[in-house]
């Protein structure tokens, strides 16, 4: 099955997930804090195995004092063009799958790209909700393969701030995946639907 504007006259709407209230805003980026440490660890460790390399000898805060205040700056701006990857690596396969631009938007604590208009197939819309929390990820750690040593920490960060920021991205993944493999989803940005084909018409 492909994405399609039309829901086909056989499938009725199965479940909505609600993301759009400040409670489940609020929520999310606080989850997301535990994640900081959590991915930081995981990724250093990971590019560790490739190339040896020591964040700070003083934990997380020795890690941030040890930039210059133009570092840090640098360091904003890196995060800034990581939350606008993010957002368009998933306009990316939005379009790859419906030929249409997806819909920006930024909102209080967080921002997303949707296709408003369109539903998707169930494995779809999982490749749309993990893409940017996996290639950025890959690309980030792959690179500090490649880069001088004093890049390290800015890919390392980059590659923490993503992964803790896809936290919503992967609540409304596992939200799908809990779903039969026939449902469409519509994704609206903060609010999704999902819609399944009626199974009466399956019963003889």
């Amino acid at each position: 099955m492909r994405a399609t504007k039309f829901l086909p006259d056989n499938f009725y709407h199965h479940k909505t997930l609600n993301l759009s209230s400040s409670r489940s805003v609020i929520w999310m980026n606080l989850a997301a804090i535990p994640l900081l440490f959590l991915y930081g660890w995981m990724f250093s460790h990971l590019i560790n195995i490739f190339r040896p390399f020591n964040p700070s000898q003083n934990g997380l805060l020795g890690f941030f004092t040890e930039f210059s205040v133009l570092e840090l700056v640098f360091l904003l701006l890196s995060i800034i063009l990581m939350l606008i990857l993010h957002e368009l690596v998933h306009g990316i396969f939005f379009w790859l799958f419906t030929r249409e631009g997806p819909r920006f938007a930024l909102k209080a604590g967080y921002a997303f790209a949707a296709a408003p208009k369109w539903y998707l197939p169930w494995m779809q819309y999982i490749i749309v909700g993990l893409s940017p929390f996996v290639i950025i990820s890959v690309i980030s750690i792959f690179l500090t393969w490649f880069v001088v040593s004093s890049f390290i920490p800015y890919l390392l960060l980059i590659a923490t701030f993503n992964a803790a920021g896809s936290l919503g991205d992967l609540i409304v993944v596992g939200w799908v995946l809990n779903q039969p493999k026939t449902i469409l989803v519509k994704d609206e940005g903060d609010i999704f639907s999902s819609y399944a084909p009626d199974i009466s018409l399956h019963i003889r």
